[in-house]
């Protein structure tokens, strides 16, 4: 349901902004020949029927959409769908490594604080937390690769590997890595935060339920009482809220993808908005929004997966 109505979505929208091409009436197809090369202009034609009735022109994309095509760049002169997937990777690479590292460090941060954590040590790193939380991820990024990578000259500020090399040279994984080293640690800091803090508040929560209590009172080994009685029974709710945060960590991502000039879908979308380049835009919403309907989707499975093993445990 969600998914077709981001379908829907990803074919209105660059219709219905001012300006689009794809907006464009049967007697402006003149201006549109004048403002394309003559084959951009034909395989537009073809492809598109912006003359046609918006109906038509829906179910033209619908099966164009089954077919696995997309359409076509202006600005680029390439399918859509090419484009789009030789950048996706990049992103997906910065977004998922960064999910992954930050789910660690802050579901084991958050529960120290709520279990070992002295007072001073809590307001501390809570403090620290809550103030990198205010921050823009794209300032946050600023910042970084001002000092990082400008001042101190630790990291590369810009791209994804040296200009010139590809895959097959000696060292391009060393340099890959390396450039991504920033990025992925900005969006670390822009999600262990919330991340933490919210691992926090629900441990502390479950310490206090009655089962914790009357384990203590019957002696159990503390480990187990950590692992089996509170972390186990956390796990759901945090995974529950967790999908709404690593949404907005993707967005993150193109926003600082846009900072590094980091060759990823967010870059990619900068193009597309400069160019006015619609059919590419819609390609893009179309990818990012399958992606975190995945990432949604993820989180509910284990979230629900986790259910029947407390069920057995408690």
């Amino acid at each position: 349901m969600l998914l077709s109505i981001l379908v829907i979505l990803g074919f209105l929208l660059p219709r219905l902004i001012p300006g689009s091409p794809l907006s464009f009436s049967a007697d402006q197809i003149d201006v549109l020949n004048a403002m394309l090369p003559e084959e951009t202009f034909n395989r537009f034609t073809d492809y598109y029927a912006p003359e046609q009735p918006l109906i038509k022109q829906f179910a033209g994309y619908l099966r164009h959409l089954a077919r696995g095509d997309w359409g076509y760049s202006f600005h680029y002169g390439l399918a859509v769908r090419e484009i789009v997937m030789s950048r996706v990777s990049l992103t997906l690479f910065l977004s998922l490594t960064s999910i992954v590292i930050s789910t660690l460090i802050a579901v084991s941060l958050g529960t120290y604080l709520a279990l070992k954590g002295s007072e001073y040590l809590e307001k501390g790193l809570l403090t620290l937390l809550l103030v990198l939380q205010t921050i823009p991820v794209f300032l946050l990024a600023i910042l970084c690769r001002m000092l990082f990578a400008h001042h101190l000259g630790w990291f590369p500020a810009f791209g994804a590997y040296p200009l010139g090399m590809t895959p097959a040279d000696a060292g391009f994984a060393l340099h890959f890595l390396r450039h991504a080293i920033l990025p992925i640690a900005v969006l670390i800091l822009n999600t262990v935060p919330p991340v933490a803090v919210l691992t926090r508040n629900v441990v502390q929560k479950i310490k206090r339920e009655p089962y914790v209590e009357a384990a203590y009172y019957f002696g159990i080994r503390e480990k187990i009482i950590w692992l089996y009685y509170i972390l186990l029974n956390s796990f759901p709710e945090i995974l529950g809220r967790l999908n709404i945060t690593f949404l907005y960590a993707i967005a993150g991502a193109l926003f600082v993808e846009i900072i590094f000039s980091y060759p990823g879908m967010g870059t990619l979308m900068k193009v597309a908005v400069e160019a006015r380049d619609y059919p590419l835009i819609q390609g893009i919403f179309l990818v990012t929004s399958i992606y975190s309907i995945a990432i949604n989707m993820l989180f509910e499975l284990l979230s629900i997966k986790l259910y029947p093993r407390l069920t057995k445990m408690t």
